[in-house]
């Protein structure tokens, strides 16, 4: 149960997450069981997920995209997890897409979208600057001063805990990267922010599950040199959107990637309803290549 759910959209509302299963449809079906029953007796009258814990942590089941390795602070699961809940009555409640590109395809981008972010930016008065980790506390603030209000309307949206933003602390600390999350501010005052990771799961996947003797070297070795990363957040205050400041996070974002070296990129998780931003990213050589999808059902 998600007490700041239910404050937002009501109590009927229950949700399943960290669901992990054999291809088996009565050991799927046992667990739930249990989990309806739980809810139902705590008067839910439907159920959602997964969701692992909330809408900003690892969310959905993976119905497209198989073939592609995970990337960090994303899930993957086996083909069968998706027709083993419709089989039991679970419906599609929204879709979540991850996008993807390569860093050598920024030729494909309209040169006329960079000289168009110049205008804008200085039409609007906005600067970007880098995320500064020397001020983790502070940058993440922002962070959250920003999204708050900026994904209010976003599809499940409710509001972080003191637990959620202190991971995304975490997280800005150990693998973001600098030279390509920004703040925007006008006069002085932040409006946008975007954020990018470093993908850690190929550091990982080089030590094969072995920390020692060497492998924790290793793989602080390969997070330091990946290739690879995740666009993972975004966001605009709503009163200074339609300025160019998203095409100018986006453009600055491609220009840093090639210039450090980077060779792909995930953008990830857009909810299917996110028109704007969905919209944005039409002007990139970009593409959904993954599909998360909720699922709901009544008990």
């Amino acid at each position: 149960m998600n007490h700041l759910y239910d404050d937002e959209y009501g109590k009927d509302t229950g949700f399943f997450g960290f669901f992990e299963c054999a291809n088996d449809r009565e050991a799927a079906k046992a667990l739930f069981d249990a989990a309806g029953s739980y809810l139902k007796n705590r008067g839910k009258r439907k159920i959602l997920g997964p969701m692992n814990f909330g809408v900003y942590d690892e969310i959905g089941i993976l119905v497209q995209g198989f073939e592609y390795p995970p990337i960090v602070m994303n899930l993957h699961n086996p083909p069968y997890y998706g027709p083993l809940l419709e089989e039991l009555g679970f419906k599609k409640a929204i879709d979540w897409y991850a996008y993807h590109g390569y860093v050598k395809d920024h030729q494909k981008v309209n040169p006329k979208l960079f000289a168009l972010k110049d205008i804008l930016v200085k039409r609007s008065g906005v600067r970007l600057r880098r995320i500064d980790l020397k001020h983790v506390e502070r940058e993440a603030a922002i962070i959250d001063a920003v999204f708050k209000p900026a994904w209010s309307q976003n599809w499940g949206h409710v509001p972080w805990t003191d637990r959620e933003l202190a991971r995304l602390v975490d997280a800005v600390k150990r693998i973001a990267l600098p030279e390509l999350s920004f703040v925007a501010e006008i006069q002085d005052k932040p409006v946008g922010v975007a954020l990018s990771i470093a993908d850690a799961n190929v550091a990982i996947k080089k030590i094969n599950g072995k920390l020692f003797p060497f492998g924790f070297l290793t793989m602080f070795w390969g997070l330091k040199k990946t290739d690879r990363f995740r666009h993972i957040l975004m966001g605009v205050l709503e009163e200074h959107r339609n300025k160019g400041i998203e095409i100018a996070f986006y453009t600055k974002i491609v220009e840093n990637a090639r210039k450090f070296g980077f060779r792909e990129v995930e953008m990830s998780n857009i909810v299917e309803t996110n028109f704007s931003m969905r919209n944005s990213l039409k002007h990139f050589p970009v593409r959904i290549y993954k599909t998360y999808r909720i699922y709901q059902k009544e008990i």
